[in-house]
């Protein structure tokens, strides 16, 4: 009756004479008449109804704002994202100016799941958290909202790996018996991702599966883990069933996901083919505009798509069930469709992480990729192997390089992108957020209270929010668009004209049990493979040891080990190119490996400091940016008035440097910091601005930082291999707050450094850190090329400071004489093992690494620059002394 009634008031507004008219009333009937269909389950009616709402008024107000939510949410239902994620984002323009708070939960509770779906787990915790905020604001509570909300946050953070967190809220919302088959199904999912299967198979015979058809697929699920194959068939029959017998009852995606589940059975029986039939008519359920049954095509183009991490999966899946046909049936077709697969489903994954607003939420989806990477360019290289010269080794470089250091790379180019007015107010936001956001993480890693701690993440959630909106808001520039979510790369042709003549890029990729390596010059290409991965993992582990706990009167041990490293690593590189320069770009555990301290030969009488310039990259993406930055200095610089020809005008203000512990220690609110005598000696006679002790506090630096090309701080430093968070560089402790008198790693992701050529970090260990799939080191170091700094020294551990106060100063006056960054490091090492140094071993000095752009900072002088023609004039000059004194001799014999 109501359906009808408000049919009649919408036909009889409609059937008005005169010109149509925007009409609150006809808004009002459509959107009424929305909700009924809504609550059918008729979508598609009520989709057009929500949409005849929005027509009907063009008000900003809380009608329009409903019918966004509601349309928003319609289309989530009907598995269409894009739609979903547009109309839910308009809506969240309109909070805070219209006044409707059921929606407004509503709405954040429909981004959340919105969120989930692509996988972005935390993201969406924050939009749920942000609804149950706002239903426990409200008297009387809604418990029923309440409770749903909660099972959102424990399914979440299940998600996320929190599983005793999740299993306690499940458990505590029991109690209230209100959405209880939701709440009891999350149960049977927790136990089933902790492969408790009785338990789980307990909890999802709770739930009524004709009010939740869902359960169905978790049942199937369970069934084919305990290898019961026709007990799994039937659950995935009964699901088809109720969806002819009721269509709206059943979602779409769980459709999607039954397709999925009974490819698996029918893999599990050997009939790859019809499972493999089974995933394409699940990925045309997960595509938004692809729906090809033919099991050899897959979605291309995910630009602009707001994608469903289960298409990715099942992209994956597909993937893997060609490989396995072609285990079974060496048809070389189906191995080029395994590798399709994995190409689209890598497209799509890059596509999922640009759209993650927070970079906690890309190094987690990071850490579940892996070995996705790692599977297709191992399928890529059989292939190479299969068709030579195809271009397949190329493309497995392609697929390494682009899984390096994304996070950094996507931060680097929204940093240089330039927009005027209220875009680039947008990007300062963005930027305000982020720094934010990591003081939020700071002050939460050193309280103990816990409703600080409570406050402090109820905080968090709201600016990673707010700089979601922000990220979404800047995305309207088509610009900015095209650049965030274009997926070009450098090619190999563009890194080789990359580099220069002598300069050779070595790659690496540890996968599985292989380390693979790639060795790209001006003029050549190669690839090497290294199999015995665990090997080479521990020889480099016992050399890492043998650096770090040589001094205090102990000799270094391993040059044994150190002989079996240039075996396993140093010489097949040397066997593929005869470089001068090597640019790294490590993977895994060689990131913390100086390569410069191995040896070069094989009975150890070199080692390849002493042959070989050698610096490191997070990506050969950044390759090309920073030469061509580094390369811009240097060819526009103008000579200065000591002839030392700075590159650029900045270089001529100098170096700023901190000594916070110079003449003294200095004790904070948690503990002292010992004096580093050593580090006034290390900065003496740096041109521009330096400040000792008591004027060397993080406010100074926050201060000056932006207004020097070159940083260097002489100061102590902690890194945390488990909790990059705790990881900071000291300073004075003028206010006796760990918070105010540290540089913490999360506060120098929010700086905006892009003006910085180089930071020199003498304190130890800042090279270390968690190592994070494809990303590198969770690093001071990385923090630092992560805020726009060019180029990084660091320290890899703890080492005497006398020789590092040494090699430092010796490296200003090579880099002030036109060196490249690179060379005048490896020089001034060179003149260390040249001085008269007690101890010359690698732990004295190979501790120091340059990471980022190599090249020169200075011009050459006028004496650097000639210096040729004053050798060529000494050996005229000597060639005409000795022609005189042979001729003069001749004459006294005659």
């Amino acid at each position: 009756m109501a359906l009808a009634g408000f049919g009649t008031v919408i036909d009889g507004l409609r059937a008005l004479p005169g010109p149509a008219e925007k009409d609150a009333l006809l808004a009002g009937a459509f959107l009424r008449k929305g909700i009924l269909l809504d609550a059918a389950g008729n979508y598609a009616g009520a989709k057009t109804c929500y949409a005849g709402a929005l027509n009907s008024n063009p008000q900003i107000d809380s009608l329009s704002f409903v019918a966004q939510v509601d349309l928003g949410a319609i289309y989530y239902n009907l598995s269409r994202f894009d739609s979903a994620n547009y109309f839910l984002l308009r809506a969240q323009t309109l909070v805070g100016r219209v006044n409707d708070e059921d929606d407004e939960v509503r709405l954040y509770n429909t981004l959340g799941v919105l969120y989930f779906d692509n996988g972005n787990y935390r993201e969406a915790r924050d939009f749920f958290d942000k609804a149950l905020g706002l239903v426990k604001a409200r008297k009387p509570l809604d418990v029923p909202f309440m409770v749903s909300l909660e099972s959102n946050i424990a399914t979440a953070s299940f998600r996320l790996g929190q599983y005793q967190e999740a299993l306690n809220t499940y458990r505590q919302l029991l109690g209230f018996r209100t959405y209880s088959n939701y709440v009891n199904m999350s149960m049977g999912n927790a136990y089933a991702g902790l492969n408790d299967y009785t338990a789980a198979l307990a909890y999802y015979h709770r739930v009524d599966a004709k009010e939740l058809p869902a359960v169905l697929n978790e049942l199937a699920i369970i069934q084919e883990q305990l290898h019961r194959m026709d007990s799994c068939r039937w659950y995935l029959r009964q699901l088809q069933t109720a969806a002819k017998v009721n269509a709206g009852r059943v979602l779409v995606m769980d459709l999607g996901i039954n397709a999925v589940i009974e490819s698996e059975w029918l893999r599990d029986q050997g009939q790859y083919l019809p499972a493999l039939s089974s995933l394409q008519k699940a990925i045309g359920i997960f595509s938004r505009n692809f729906h090809n049954t033919d099991i050899y095509t897959n979605p291309s183009d995910f630009t602009g798509t707001f994608a469903d991490y289960r298409l990715f999966d099942a992209l994956v899946e597909k993937a893997g069930d060609f490989r396995e046909l072609y285990r079974s049936q060496p048809d070389k077709r189906y191995l080029q469709a395994c590798f399709s697969s994995y190409t689209a489903a890598l497209s799509l994954l890059r596509n999922i992480e640009k759209s993650y607003a927070t970079d906690e939420s890309k190094l987690f989806l990071k850490k579940k990729s892996g070995p996705v990477h790692a599977a297709a360019l191992s399928v890529c290289l059989q292939l190479d192997r299969l068709y030579p010269d195809s271009g397949y080794k190329e493309q497995a470089f392609l697929i390494s390089e682009r899984s390096k250091a994304s996070v950094i790379t996507a931060n680097l180019e929204e940093k240089a992108f330039t927009a005027g007015g209220a875009g680039q107010q947008l990007l300062q936001q963005v930027n305000n957020y982020k720094y934010n956001i990591a003081r939020l993480n700071v002050r939460s890693e050193t309280t103990t209270d816990s409703g600080q701690l409570a406050a402090l993440t109820r905080e968090k959630e709201g600016d990673e929010l707010e700089l979601s909106r922000l990220e979404h808001a800047l995305e309207q520039n088509g610009e900015y668009y095209r650049l965030k979510y274009g997926d070009a790369s450098p090619g190999i042709r563009d890194l080789q004209q990359g580099l220069e003549s002598g300069q050779a890029l070595i790659s690496l990729y540890a996968a599985d049990s292989v380390l693979h390596v790639w060795v790209v010059t001006r003029k050549g290409f190669s690839y090497l493979r290294i199999d015995s991965l665990a090997g080479l993992q521990r020889e480099v582990e016992r050399w890492l040891n043998a650096l770090k706990t040589t001094g205090d009167g102990r000799r270094f041990r391993g040059d044994a080990v150190g002989n079996r490293l240039y075996t396993l690593l140093i010489r097949p590189i040397r066997a593929v190119t005869d470089a001068a320069e090597w640019i790294i770009v490590p993977d895994g555990f060689l990131y913390l490996l100086p390569w410069e301290s191995l040896p070069a030969d094989a009975g150890g009488a070199q080692r390849l400091v002493e042959t070989t310039t050698i610096s490191y990259r997070w990506s050969s993406r950044l390759l090309k940016t920073t030469a061509a930055a580094g390369n811009a200095g240097a060819s526009g610089a103008a000579g200065t008035s000591d002839g030392s020809g700075a590159a650029g005008g900045g270089l001529a203000r100098g170096i700023l440097s901190f000594a916070p512990f110079a003449v003294s220690g200095a004790s904070g609110a948690d503990g002292p910091f010992s004096r580093l005598p050593a580090s006034a000696e290390e900065i003496a006679g740096l041109p521009g601005a330096q400040y000792l002790d008591g004027q060397a506090t993080k406010t100074q630096f926050l201060h000056t930082v932006d207004h020097y090309p070159i940083i260097h701080l002489a100061t102590h430093a902690v890194s945390s291999p488990d909790n990059a968070a705790a990881s900071f560089i000291a300073f004075y402790p003028a206010k006796h707050s760990p918070i105010e008198d540290r540089l913490y790693l999360e506060e120098l992701y929010g700086l905006n450094l892009g003006a910085t050529q180089l930071v020199i970090i003498s304190a130890c260990e800042t090279g270390e850190g968690e190592v994070a799939a494809q990303e590198g080191v969770m690093s001071l170091a990385r923090a630092f090329a992560y805020a726009g700094c060019a180029s990084t020294i660091n320290s890899l551990w703890k080492a005497d400071d006398q020789a590092t106060s040494f090699i430092l100063r010796r490296f200003y006056i090579y880099l002030r004489a036109g060196e490249t960054k690179a060379r005048a490091l490896q020089l001034a090492k060179l003149d260390y093992l040249k001085s008269d140094a007690l101890d010359k071993s690698p732990a004295y000095w190979a501790h120091l690494v340059l990471t980022g752009d190599s090249g020169a900072l200075y011009e050459r002088g006028f004496w650097a620059r000639w210096w040729w023609l004053v050798v060529v004039s000494g050996v005229g000059a000597g060639m005409l002394l000795g022609w005189w004194r042979l001729r003069m001799k001749k004459k006294s014999t005659i």
